[in-house]
């Protein structure tokens, strides 16, 4: 299992969603799911491109430690 922190969702949403939707997002949306969904849709890309067959799973409620940071 490999699990992920993304620490700039912000950043994310602006890039891939487009400004209005980043500043909408503090107010009205999920910025942590709409973060996901962008990754989750670029591992299925780059995995289909590559003909790597698997199941990607969202998965909530769980507390992480951070061990080590890149």
């Amino acid at each position: 299992m490999i699990t992920i922190e993304i620490t700039n969702l912000d950043e994310l949403v602006k890039e891939h969603r487009g400004p209005l939707t980043a500043m909408l997002g503090k107010i009205v949306a999920d910025v942590e799911g709409e973060v996901e969904k962008i990754i989750i849709e670029e591992i299925r890309n780059e995995f289909e491109r590559r003909g790597v067959r698997a199941n990607l799973c969202s998965i909530s409620g769980i507390h992480l430690r951070r061990i080590m940071t890149s």
